[in-house]
């Protein structure tokens, strides 16, 4: 069954985390306990101070779950969208009290990776929005306040863009989907962590009004040379797919073991 298969995989991720001492001993158990299933969407939601949906990004799917929770879960309670791309004013329309409706969207693996976005509907309260974001710094996350709708958010758009820009290189034949990644992991990727755009540019420039002095012309060349579709080209399609399976960690692994590998090194990032 559904729920039968997600408590396995909440029993994996725990154990998981207990053996590499991001739990406490005992505290796979521990969690494992304080798990009730249920199939309504009332009796789980029914004596809640806050909740976290996690359906499928659909509007139709969205509005229908939160009519139910709308219903069923105390006034007070913090309805929460965990959408990676939809729009709470959109969602929101179908409660009684869309007041208390915001989107909250973790970053996959959600077990390990701190950050969430934050933003409200046109009909979120100031309130919501900061007991949402009070309880997820309480819970050790690292959240992030937008302060205004847009689809995507802030790390789903970054990503999109440098997406479109990896699959124009592969299609264009200037790299390897291998080496395309391998320049973003062996080169932006090892700043990723510690610095972001913004800091990056400062540090680049000798300071952000010398960077924009110095390199706005060298960046307006490569920006009037960036591809601007919308859709994934179809030849493109077909060579991503290709480079993809010809990368020798996806000929040598299967997905299982990748997604532990990953997972494996995210810790020691955490660690240090």
């Amino acid at each position: 069954t559904v729920l039968g298969k997600a408590m396995r995989e909440i029993r994996s991720t725990l154990m998981f985390l207990e053996t590499n001492h991001l739990l406490d001993p005992g505290g796979a158990e521990a969690s494992l306990n304080r798990i009730k299933m249920s199939l309504l969407i009332g009796e789980a939601v029914s004596h809640a101070d806050y909740v976290q949906e996690s359906v499928p990004d659909d509007y139709d799917f969205k509005k229908q779950v939160f009519r139910e929770m709308d219903v069923a879960a105390p006034h007070q309670a913090i309805l929460a969208s965990s959408s990676s791309g939809l729009l709470m004013t959109e969602i929101q329309k179908v409660t009684t009290k869309p007041q208390r409706c915001v989107l909250v969207h973790p970053v996959l693996p959600v077990y390990l990776i701190p950050l969430v976005e934050i933003v409200g509907g046109e009909l979120t309260s100031r309130e919501t929005v900061i007991a949402t974001y009070d309880f997820m710094k309480n819970l050790g996350k690292a959240p992030a306040l937008l302060k205004r709708e847009v689809s995507g958010y802030i790390v789903n758009r970054l990503q999109a863009a440098l997406l479109r820009e990896a699959i124009d290189l592969v299609d264009k034949g200037v790299a390897s989907a291998e080496d395309v990644d391998r320049a973003f992991c062996m080169g932006i990727g090892l700043r990723d962590p510690i610095i972001g755009p913004f800091l990056r540019i400062h540090l680049a420039g000798g300071g952000v009004e010398q960077f924009i002095k110095n390199y706005s012309q060298s960046y307006h060349y490569r920006w009037k040379t960036m591809e601007t579709w919308t859709s994934i080209p179809p030849s493109a399609a077909k060579k991503i797919v290709r480079g993809v399976k010809e990368m020798e960690v996806v000929r040598k692994k299967s997905l299982e073991e990748i997604i532990t590998w990953r997972d494996e090194m995210l810790v020691k990032l955490l660690k240090v």
